[in-house]
């Protein structure tokens, strides 16, 4: 198969993920736990920039509703040498460590935050929840409170690139 075909294959795939992390192709949801997963964990930025995902060797386009990945659990880290970090177990099954000053939030009150990479990542409901009692708001301001600071949570501005 020539490279113009296989480009034809991979833009035309059906894949896309909602702003809740659940894939569909040709609009009919994913439903295989372990499809789920390996479609989750090929997720990378194509050589254009456009979301992708692997499987194997072989990878196709993906239509991307908000962002590509998301955090399935969260917690302080609580180490005094390094305040404000937080573990993020993500839904690809690996740990990152994001930082409470990198944190957003949107209109919709969807939490986000930014991954060592770059990329933003979303809060799954639980995760949020399980970050309630350090959320703290007043005069429409949201904060996190941390390792004895405070970290302002700001409006998320930025929109990730989609497609």
């Amino acid at each position: 198969m020539d490279e113009r075909e296989l480009e034809k294959l991979r833009e035309s795939s059906g894949l896309s993920l909602d702003r809740e992390g659940k894939f569909f192709i040709h609009g009919e949801p994913v439903e295989h736990a372990r499809s789920q997963l390996v479609l989750t964990q090929g997720m990378h930025r194509s050589p254009d920039g456009r979301w992708a995902t692997r499987i194997g060797r072989e990878w196709a386009y993906v239509k991307v509703a908000d962002v590509a990945r998301f955090v399935r659990r969260i917690e302080p880290l609580g180490d005094a040498d390094r305040p404000g970090l937080l573990r993020a177990w993500m839904t690809s099954g690996e740990e990152q460590l994001v930082d409470a000053r990198e944190l957003a939030v949107s209109a919709g009150d969807a939490l986000y935050a930014k991954l060592p990479d770059g990329e933003r990542a979303r809060l799954s409901r639980p995760a949020q929840a399980s970050l309630a009692e350090y959320l703290h708001g007043e005069g429409g301001e949201i904060r996190i409170e941390l390792d004895g600071h405070r970290y302002p949570i700001a409006q998320r501005e930025d929109e990730e690139r989609s497609a």
